[in-house]
């Protein structure tokens, strides 16, 4: 076990921009940072480009890119990720997406979106259209379809069978009043056959579904009640059930995550870490912060690394809200005192997994400000933690790709560059050596 137990806080979308509300300030530079400055006072901080800089992350590309995974071999799609994290078991091969039910409108041949989440119909109601799908649309040509309801309108799609690729687009257009798109092989597909037979059963399953839902008993209902009616699945993030190289292969680590958030649980649970469950965490603002740091507390005196993960803050930013954001970014400042008697014996890495300003309510590529903290690390003289300061601060300007290295530094597990003390190339010295045995 590494000597100096590590501590990665993701507070996601924390990246901003300033608002005449705050004063001029960004949310995270109005907030409270009592706690936060402590931390600072034994760090440095500095900018991260999740992937690339003007590149807008998605928050699973930018979980793994950060974690150390590399996304042009390991990545393997958001749908199953997802679906993990909702404690859905895929096997190998299954091919998952993510989806929401919604609303469109026929117009000629083409189904306009009129709302991608049905009025955000409630969660019984999608669980009710999810059992009818099941029994009515199980199979397409030779390939079994199953969807699950998760929370509100949200759903996940399972499909099963033989040679299929999920190297295929969405049918969501990410905006209303706009077509239902086609679901097409994408032009960099490896297997573009097995592609393009899964696009074609999954184009012939959206409009049986479309003509399923249109019927629906509860569709009626909710139509005469003067709600929208939930008549289609867009479908997006289609991807592969895939194993990956655990966290302590990669980095010779042994890691629990805590998070809300589904996506969030199933990006630990890919990466092979143990899961510590909270109740009352949920991913929305009321979520428990205080039982999430004293989880990470206990954690960081049994695990070499701990992952937590808190999604409000990206909650304000899509909701254009500001002063909401910068608000829970002063509740989570205050539960920081929580695990206050460690700031000087653990090593601790506060960022985002990318930016959402509020006044644009999307990801955009813009850099997040990252504060390290660490018992034996150079120190900068910035004032307080904020996108403005970071981009003065001594950590420079990094890549979420250089997180894990800087982390393995921190805590004083690395080799020097050239050394090879195993067979496998590897960045940290591992627990175990194979000794020479002389006689």
């Amino acid at each position: 076990m590494s000597k100096i137990p590590f501590l990665l806080v993701i507070l996601d979308g924390l990246g901003d921009h300033s608002y005449a509300e705050l004063n001029n300030k960004t949310p995270l530079e109005a907030a409270s940072q009592k706690n936060i400055s402590k931390i600072k006072s034994f760090g440095a901080q500095g900018l991260m480009d999740p992937i690339a800089p003007g590149v807008p992350p998605s928050s699973d590309t930018a979980h793994l890119q950060i974690l150390g995974y590399d996304l042009t071999t390991e990545y393997f799609g958001r749908g199953p990720i997802e679906a993990m994290g909702e404690g859905i078991e895929l096997k190998e091969g299954e091919i998952a997406f993510r989806a929401d039910f919604g609303t469109v409108r026929v117009v000629g041949d083409r189904a306009i979106v009129i709302d991608r989440r049905a009025g955000r119909i409630p969660t019984e109601e999608t669980r009710q259209l999810v059992e009818l799908l099941n029994k009515e649309a199980r199979f397409v040509d030779s390939y079994e379809f199953k969807v699950v309801g998760l929370t509100e309108h949200r759903a996940a799609i399972i499909v099963r069978g033989e040679d299929l690729s999920y190297e295929v687009t969405d049918n969501d257009p990410h905006n209303i009043n706009v077509p239902v798109l086609e679901c097409q092989v994408r032009e960099e597909a490896r297997e573009k056959e097995k592609a393009k037979r899964l696009a074609e059963i999954m184009n012939k399953w959206t409009i049986r579904t479309m003509n399923i839902l249109e019927k629906a008993e509860l569709n009626e209902k909710r139509k005469k009640e003067g709600k929208l009616p939930a008549n289609v699945v867009l479908f997006r993030g289609a991807g592969v059930m895939k194993k990956l190289p655990t966290f302590y292969e990669k980095h010779g680590l042994r890691a629990a995550g805590i998070a809300g958030g589904a996506l969030y649980k199933g990006v630990a649970k890919a990466v092979g870490m143990d899961l510590i469950e909270v109740q009352g965490a949920n991913g929305m603002p009321d979520t428990n912060i205080k039982g999430k740091f004293e989880a990470a507390k206990r954690a960081l005196s049994n695990y070499d690394f701990v992952f937590l993960h808190l999604k409000a803050t990206d909650y304000y930013s899509h909701k254009g809200d500001p002063v909401g954001k910068s608000e829970f970014i002063s509740k989570f400042d205050d539960h920081l005192s929580i695990i206050e008697d460690k700031f000087k014996d653990i090593a601790l890495m506060i960022t985002g997994d990318h930016t959402t300003p509020c006044d644009r309510g999307l990801h955009s590529g813009e850099p997040v400000p990252v504060l390290i903290s660490a018992p034996s690390i150079r120190r900068d003289d910035t004032k307080i933690f904020s996108e403005r300061e970071a981009s003065i601060g001594s950590l420079g300007r990094i890549r979420g790709s250089d997180v894990m290295k800087i982390v393995l530094d921190m805590i004083e597990r690395t080799v020097e560059f050239g050394t090879r003390p195993s067979p496998r190339l590897i960045t940290y010295m591992p627990s175990e050596l194979k000794a020479l045995k002389i006689s």
